[in-house]
């Protein structure tokens, strides 16, 4: 999963695999490691509307459990919402065009484009 903070925006890319444990009812998280400390960063399921808290250096983000199992199972590429000030975008991690590197492509969804 990658994350992407900019301002009060929070976005979240997830590959294939990502996508379908979400949908399963199961948590998935990330790590950065920084000097004297972790932050963990987490996307969960649940039955409540969505929402972003911040507590022992783990961003956790909660998405409603029937809103993933539509975005699982569709063409849809992305939730989107505001959870207090801060607004939230979900995304389906796609193929790069242009990447060197075979390992960014591991696991993400057929990019829609053929070429760049």
């Amino acid at each position: 999963m990658k994350l992407r903070i900019h301002g009060n925006t929070l976005r979240l890319r997830l590959k294939q695999g990502e996508v379908m444990a979400l949908a399963a009812g199961s948590a998935v998280e990330d790590r950065c490691a920084i000097p004297g400390q972790t932050l963990v960063y987490r996307l969960q399921p649940d039955s409540a509307a969505l929402g972003v808290e911040f507590t022992g250096g783990v961003l956790t983000v909660n998405v409603p459990a029937t809103t993933v199992a539509v975005w699982a199972e569709t063409e849809q590429v992305g939730i989107a919402g505001a959870a207090g000030p801060v607004e939230v975008l979900i995304e389906k991690d796609w193929r790069c065009l242009d990447s060197k590197d075979p390992r960014d492509n591991e696991d993400t969804y057929p990019h829609p484009a053929p070429v760049c």
